[in-house]
């Protein structure tokens, strides 16, 4: 490919093909929820076990973002991009035809850990592509509109699709998306420059294996208990492996992560902060829509309406955000965008009654998920901000990583703790009625969800400085 070309692959299409895999992958992370129902009558799912099928991508993408992101590095950034999508698109396929459970299952693992080759390599390609200040501010910020429309998508595309098409159509939607972006990507991707090409391979079983069991924990406490043997043996285990990851790291020649990245106190908070982004986006927005179904009534249809407004919002924003992140520097952007983004969660949580107005609740979503968005964006280029070209794609699958442990401890702990909430009012008071007792154990949970986040908030306004801008090489993939 020429130069030309590559610059204006980059200038048009090349920009597209990375933002359109980001929404890709969080729409599937959110579209499966609402087939759930259909999925287990019709391959025969227990109650229980049918959430294995969002428990094995989960599982995946969580465990396999630092080797995706460090692969690309190593072996080039178009290479591994153009394999994770072109297997992306015949596992989601492969979904679609699954005849039982275990072929399901089995496939979605397939599916996670093609997305755990696109997420880091698509950001790390987009890093590399543009300089730190307002060229990369504007990058990550349409970046970031591409990670809230898609989770958002997947909210209001499932319904509209289970009920029309059936429960493969959740997968099948995916694939020719897929299938365009592999082919397309070598045209509008300039090649890598030749690298070292060692790959650590204890290390890279060790991060794998030590965060698949951190993240599949939580799902299995919500599911069994948080004593259960299910949660603590792999949590702990999970823990003990990454425990021994270091040391193998430091004896190694060629390690998969240097360990002296993690000496950045920006890449550290840039972390916390995106580890409460993914709470954000895969617990508050599910319990908001938990929320208007099965409290308020209404279809998928409809409550995807209400949340629909929210990418539409986020599409203005993402042209003015970089400008105002440039003009107030990351620190405040970083700690203005996730202490309001809290604080916006408190006031849907009082909105979230029986009986109130529908209406007034939508408006206050609005601001939340412009709040929500300023903190990926933000966050985002904290954790790139500062790394050498060609360890892009680590910090990119470190800070992925963080947001998917986010989504899943999110969502597993605050369900669970809704749950809880509901059940103990429902005994002390069965004359309030389910719906209130829902409605309290949502409320509940997001006030947690919202002091954590205000937490964060405050974490990264003692713990951040302004990062100092590294020159990054020319683009690479």
């Amino acid at each position: 490919m020429n130069q030309r070309a590559s610059q204006e692959g980059w200038g048009a299409l090349g920009l597209v093909l990375m933002l359109s895999a980001q929404f890709v992958i969080m729409l599937d992370a959110s579209i499966v929820t609402v087939a759930l129902p259909d999925i287990q009558r019709e391959l025969g799912f227990s109650a229980s076990g049918v959430q294995a099928v969002v428990t094995a991508y989960n599982t995946a993408l969580g465990g396999g973002l630092i080797l995706g992101g460090r692969v690309g590095d190593l072996f080039g950034r178009r290479r591994i991009f153009v394999i994770g999508m072109a297997g992306f698109a015949a596992s989601s396929l492969l979904c679609g035809l699954a005849l039982n459970a275990v072929m399901l299952v089995a496939c979605r693992v397939l599916q996670g850990l093609s997305a755990a080759a696109i997420a880091p390599t698509a950001l790390a390609l987009l890093t590399t592509s543009f300089p730190e200040g307002p060229a990369r501010a504007k990058a990550m910020s349409k970046f970031g509109v591409a990670t809230v429309l898609g989770f958002i998508g997947g909210l209001v595309l499932s319904g509209p699709l289970v009920d029309s098409l059936g429960w493969q159509s959740v997968f099948y939607a995916t694939v020719p998306v897929g299938a365009i972006m592999a082919v397309l990507a070598p045209r509008f991707i300039a090649p890598a420059a030749p690298r070292r090409r060692r790959l650590d391979v204890l290390g890279a079983g060790l991060v794998t294996f030590g965060v698949a069991l951190i993240v599949v924990a939580p799902a299995q406490g919500s599911a069994n208990g948080w004593t259960s043997p299910q949660c603590v043996l792999p949590l702990v285990a999970g823990i003990a492996v990454l425990a021994i990851f270091p040391a193998v790291e430091r004896r190694h020649p060629e390690p998969l992560v240097r360990l002296g990245l993690f000496r950045s106190r920006t890449l550290r908070t840039a972390n916390v902060v995106s580890l409460a982004s993914g709470m954000m986006s895969g617990a508050g927005y599910l319990l908001v829509t938990l929320y208007l179904q099965e409290v308020r009534g209404c279809s998928p249809v409809r409550a995807g309406l209400i949340v629909a407004p929210v990418g539409v919002l986020n599409l203005a924003l993402g042209t003015v955000l970089p400008r105002l992140m440039t003009r107030i520097g990351l620190r405040l952007s970083i700690t203005g965008a996730t202490m309001s983004a809290g604080l916006l969660l408190a006031v849907i949580s009082t909105q979230m009654t029986a009986s109130k107005n529908l209406v007034v609740f939508g408006l206050v979503l609005l601001p939340f998920g412009m709040a929500m968005l300023a903190t990926t964006v933000s966050s985002t280029l904290a954790a790139t901000s500062g790394v050498a070209g060609d360890e892009q794609g680590l910090a990119g699958g470190i800070r992925q990583t963080s947001f998917q442990l986010g989504i899943a401890l999110g969502v597993a702990t605050l369900l669970s703790l809704a749950g809880t909430r509901t059940t103990a009012l429902e005994a002390a008071n069965p004359a309030a009625g389910h719906a209130q007792a829902l409605a309290s154990g949502y409320q509940l949970s997001l006030y947690v969800l919202a002091g954590l986040v205000i937490t964060t908030g405050v974490i990264a306004f003692v713990r951040l400085r302004e990062p100092t801008p590294t020159p990054v090489p020319a683009p690479s993939s």
